[in-house]
């Protein structure tokens, strides 16, 4: 295809001379003939791709919005359709645009995924009538396509160490497992798609295949099935598509593929079989329920003791949560705050605003803000600002133990609960029913959670309820007439028996 071929305006052919206008339509019908071939050969490729029903819903998607999200189950093609995706891409860029060279890539979270679920495969899928595996020293490793399809290349990469691509252009990324990374890898990627001579406004597209489970599972489900997005991102939301995929729509997936996913063991056969996105596979809070953990904000009791807790962050998010505790012990989170790059003066004096005239029998703080070893503490600062804390204990395994022991609950075997949480979450707290139920297990230390993931509010929690906050006592003139006055000759009948 002839790059230097532009299409010119009638104002602009009316300026050329008859010997130039039949040069201009002689080169514009070798390029037509150019453009027909190269669709015969992207006819060939797509009956070789053989794509679904629903892996062409996904390449629809890709081709028109910037942020696509594909699966959901097991055995939906994921994989497959990725790399199959960006070959495709390169070629319409080329056959649309004139675009040669241009670079993509193709992510996984390590290399040794990226070997077994993409090169192993790629290897033998891509024909070499359409290109050629060759490493060079301008584009590494790399899937180089023939020149008569535009000679795009498309990169295999791994995420080990996503600041290594901060000086790497791509045109489209393309991300294996989205969920096996975190919001600040999704960040760095797409903040390198832009290529030169592509038209203005072109979208430059951003797709990843899943399954529900790994540490990005709650930034993943918050953007393409909640729909809830940052500010800098809400103008984009229309981009965000997600494309849901089971085993049953994949053909090439063996008869007993589907059942076999059936019998597996909760959580794993709502997350592999039925792409559940509320239970998945290396969930460390799977007691967490949302329809018995988040509550609508009710009015609490003037009487019942209340307590805070926080998590110090400062480029990662601060967490303040306020407690209150029933009579029977049960615990209601009701207010969060939750902010960035905030100093002390300024969380004090917010803190103190949103407590207003609410009796706080106590407030913990994450253990870290005590370190005096470059100046005064956090915790100091804080105190001298008005909001004087203790330290929090941070024993993370029975910290952990003890959220668990505040979320169980028990249903018989008809179905009817008969043991309610300890633990109950206002719907206001977004941020705790957010992050809470999208921490996973560290890989290295089945009893903890994986700190690189969003756990600032959980932290906040575990402080809490590592306080071993105390029933509230009832006072006697919130008690029944009947329950008072027993009470009372209860207590002047011990005060007669010491007495004696």
């Amino acid at each position: 295809m002839n790059d230097s071929v532009f299409l010119l305006s009638e104002q602009e052919l009316a300026l050329l001379t008859l010997e130039e206008k039949a040069e201009y339509c002689s080169l514009m019908e070798a390029r037509e003939r150019q453009r027909a071939q190269l669709q015969l050969r992207m006819n060939e490729l797509e009956l070789r791709m053989d794509p679904t029903p629903r892996q062409l819903d996904f390449l629809e998607a890709a081709r028109r919005h910037k942020y696509v999200l594909y699966g959901g189950a097991a055995g939906g093609g994921k994989s497959y359709v990725l790399r199959w995706w960006l070959v495709d891409f390169l070629c319409r860029i080329f056959r649309d645009f004139g675009a040669r060279h241009v670079r993509v890539g193709l992510f996984c979270e390590d290399y040794i995924s990226l070997r077994d679920r993409q090169l192993s495969k790629m290897k033998f899928e891509l024909p070499s009538w359409l290109g050629v595996f060759r490493e060079t020293r301008e584009e590494g490793y790399a899937f180089h396509l023939n020149e008569e399809f535009g000679g795009g290349i498309l990169c295999p990469r791994n995420l080990d160490d996503p600041s290594k691509y901060d000086s790497v252009e791509f045109a489209a990324i393309a991300v294996d497992e989205l969920t096996k990374n975190t919001i600040e890898v999704f960040d760095q990627l797409r903040k390198r798609l832009r290529w030169p001579g592509l038209p203005r406004g072109f979208k430059f597209p951003f797709v990843g295949g899943t399954n529900p489970a790994g540490i990005g599972h709650g930034w993943v489900k918050r953007y393409w099935l909640d729909r809830d997005f940052p500010k800098e991102l809400e103008a984009q939301a229309d981009e965000f598509v997600f494309v849901p995929a089971r085993a049953q729509d994949n053909p090439h997936n063996p008869e007993s593929y589907y059942s076999d996913l059936l019998t597996l063991p909760e959580p794993m056969r709502r997350a592999y079989a039925e792409g559940d996105w509320n239970l998945f596979v290396g969930q460390f809070f799977s007691e967490w329920r949302r329809e018995l953990h988040v509550v609508r904000p009710y009015a609490i009791p003037d009487y019942w003791r209340r307590f805070w807790a926080g998590d110090w962050g400062y480029t990662k998010p601060f967490c303040g949560l306020w407690f209150a505790v029933s009579p029977e012990g049960n615990v209601c989170v009701y207010r969060e705050l939750y902010v960035t790059q905030k100093d002390t003066q300024w969380l004090a004096g917010e803190l103190k605003r949103l407590s207003h005239a609410e009796r706080l029998v106590y407030k913990v703080l994450d253990p870290a803000c005590w370190d005096p070893s470059h100046g005064p503490s956090i915790a100091e600062q804080l105190g001298i600002a008005g909001w004087g804390t203790t330290k929090a204990d941070n024993d993370r395994t029975n910290g952990w133990a003890r959220m668990r022991e505040y979320l169980a609950w028990e249903r018989n075997p008809e179905g009817k609960l008969i043991r309610e949480p300890q633990l109950q979450v206002f719907s206001t707290c977004e941020n705790l029913v957010r992050t809470l139920p999208a921490l996973v297990f560290d890989s290295h230390n089945p009893e903890d959670a994986d700190s690189d993931g969003e756990d600032h509010a959980p932290d906040a929690l575990r402080y809490g309820l590592m306080s071993r906050p105390g029933r509230t006592v009832v006072p006697l003139e919130e008690m029944p007439e009947e329950y008072a006055e027993a009470l009372m000759r209860l207590e002047h009948a011990e005060k007669r028996k010491r007495g004696n």
